[in-house]
C-alpha cells in the first residue's frame, strides 16, 4: 500500500514538472518574441508613434513609403547583394575545403576543425578591427563592395564549413572513384557524383550564410567603404533620434523572410532524416 501511495506521489510530481517547463518556455518565447509582434502589428498602422492610444489606422501604407524612400530601397539592395555573393562564395569553398578535409588524418582534421571554430567564437569586434587593418596594411582603400564582400564571406564561411562537413562524412567514397575509373576527370567527378548529394546541406550553408549577413552590423559598420545596408543606414536613423515609420514595415519584411528561410532549412533537415532512416 506505501509502495503504491509512493508510486501516486511520484506520477503527481512528474506531472508537475513538464507543466513548470511548458510555463517557463512560454515565458521566454513571450519575451523574445512579443517586442518583434508589436513591430510587425504597427507596421501595418500609419500612425508615427507605436501607441495603443488613439486610432490605429489599419492600411498599408507604410510599405509604399518604404518603397518611395530611395536610402532605403538602395540600402536593402546593396544589403541583399552582399549577402548573396558572399553566401555563395562562402559555400562554393566551404564545399571545396571540405573535400581536402575529409581525406586528412584524423589529427589533421581535428587541428583544422578546432581552427575553423575561432572565428565562431571570437569577437565580431576582434574580427572587424583583424580585416581593417589588413587592408590597411595593403594599402587597400576605397575598395567598394570587395572589402564588405570578402568580410562578410569570412563570416559565412566556418558556418558553412560546419554544415557541410557532417554530410561528407556520410558519402562513400568508392562513387568517386567509380567516375574515375569510368573516365571521368577530377572535376567532372566532383560535379557530377559529389555536389548532387551535397546539395540540400549547400543550400542550408547557403541560407545560414544569407541570414549572418543580413544580421550582422559590426563588420558591417567597419568595413562599408561608404556602402549603405540595412543595419547602417538604421543605426544613422537611430543616432539622429528619429526612426522612420516605414521602418517598420522594414522590419516585419525582414522577418518574415528570416522565417521563410528557416522554414525551408528544417524542412531539408527532416527530409534528409527521412531519407537516412528509409535509405
Amino acid at each position: 500500500m506505501e509502495q503504491a501511495d509512493k508510486t501516486v506521489s511520484r506520477r503527481r510530481g512528474q506531472g508537475k514538472r513538464p507543466n513548470f517547463a511548458l510555463s517557463f518556455v512560454l515565458l521566454v518565447i513571450a519575451v523574445l518574441y512579443l517586442p518583434i509582434m508589436l513591430i510587425v502589428l504597427f507596421s501595418f498602422s500609419e500612425n508615427n508613434i507605436i501607441s495603443f492610444s488613439g486610432d490605429f489606422n489599419f492600411g498599408f501604407g507604410l510599405f509604399p513609403k518604404l518603397l518611395s524612400n530611395g536610402d532605403i530601397t538602395a540600402a536593402i539592395g546593396h544589403t541583399v547583394l552582399v549577402a548573396f555573393i558572399s553566401s555563395i562564395t562562402a559555400t562554393v569553398t566551404a564545399t571545396m575545403a571540405g573535400v581536402g578535409i575529409v581525406k586528412m588524418r584524423q589529427k589533421q582534421k581535428s587541428s583544422v576543425m578546432a581552427l575553423n571554430q575561432l572565428p565562431i567564437i571570437n569577437a565580431d569586434i576582434v574580427t572587424s578591427l583583424s580585416i581593417v587593418l589588413f587592408f590597411v596594411t595593403l594599402g587597400v582603400t576605397n575598395s567598394g563592395y570587395f572589402k564588405l564582400i570578402l568580410a562578410h564571406t569570412l563570416i559565412a564561411l566556418p558556418f558553412a564549413l560546419l554544415t557541410i562537413m557532417p554530410r561528407l562524412k556520410q558519402l562513400d567514397d568508392n562513387l568517386f572513384d567509380a567516375a574515375l575509373d569510368l573516365g571521368a576527370t577530377p572535376f567532372r567527378a566532383f560535379i557530377t557524383v559529389i555536389v548532387p548529394q551535397l546539395l540540400p546541406a549547400m543550400l542550408n550553408a547557403f541560407l545560414l550564410g544569407f541570414t549572418l549577413s543580413l544580421d550582422d552590423f559590426v563588420i558591417t559598420q567597419y568595413n562599408n567603404d561608404g556602402i549603405s545596408t540595412i543595419s547602417t543606414t538604421v543605426w544613422g536613423a537611430i543616432n539622429k533620434g528619429y526612426i522612420p515609420a516605414e521602418f517598420r514595415a522594414l522590419t516585419t519584411i525582414i522577418f518574415i523572410a528570416i522565417f521563410c528561410i528557416l522554414v525551408i532549412i528544417n524542412i531539408n533537415s527532416k527530409n534528409k532524416k527521412e531519407k537516412n532512416q528509409n535509405g
